[in-house]
């Protein structure tokens, strides 16, 4: 019994160490990272190579459509505690709508409040014409969150390809960031100021740089997959 459990980890072994070969370089030292931690978290060898066997296959197809390890699992250390902690249950694809929401609208509501703070910083205008409004810079973090979404959910899928689907995602993308700035256009046009109280130069890169922040700390903790960015 226990030469064939020898007898089946080596093979395991040998055919990981052949799909390996097969992966971007991205992908490869992704999972050299993983390796190092589950050794450092005493797995068995066995566990380790079985797990690796269905995580490199997947991951040599999935590469063909562009997903990266870290897209289909997470960073190393979250995948390395879920794999510690329930084996059978590794969370791949992408994570639910308000996780993408939450973080396409971080990224765009950042984006945004950080260029008009710099551009207000570095240009010699009024505050008033360089800043974005309390209510419009809520607003563009909300509907940047549906439109990152929306976008993400009409990505063609090169795995399944359909018939148009390319001109769908930059039909979707086109309507969805115009969208997005008609809303805040007319935000600043409609609300008034003293409701949409505008949030001065500094202000705007806090807020911006705060949007990153939180961003980075909750793809991490959340393990946020798919999505734009």
């Amino acid at each position: 019994m226990e030469e064939t459990q020898v007898s089946s980890t080596q093979t395991k072994k040998e055919e990981n160490s052949v799909l390996f070969k097969k992966l971007t370089k991205k992908n490869e030292q992704y999972m050299l990272s993983l390796n190092k931690t589950l050794i450092e978290k005493n797995m068995s060898e066995t566990k380790k190579e079985d797990i690796f066997n269905e995580m490199l296959k997947k991951l040599v197809e999935r590469q063909k459509t562009g997903e990266t390890a870290r897209q289909l699992y997470g960073t190393v250390t979250e995948c390395a505690n879920q794999l510690i902690d329930q084996p059978e249950k590794i969370q791949t694809g992408p994570s639910e709508n308000w996780k993408i929401a939450l973080d396409g609208g971080l990224m765009i509501g950042g984006l945004f409040s950080l260029i008009t703070g710099l551009s207000g910083l570095f240009n010699n205008v009024e505050e008033t014409a360089s800043s974005l409004g309390i209510i419009t810079t809520l607003l563009n973090f909300i509907v940047g969150g549906l439109v990152i979404l929306w976008i993400s959910k009409n990505m063609p899928d090169r795995k399944k390809p359909k018939k148009g689907g390319m001109f769908r995602y930059i039909l979707v993308s086109t309507i969805g960031m115009l969208s997005l700035m008609v809303v805040m256009t007319g935000s600043m046009i409609v609300i008034p100021a003293a409701v949409n109280v505008p949030i001065n130069a500094i202000g705007n890169i806090v807020v911006g740089v705060l949007a990153f922040v939180a961003k980075y700390f909750a793809k991490r903790k959340l393990n946020i997959r798919g999505g734009l960015f």
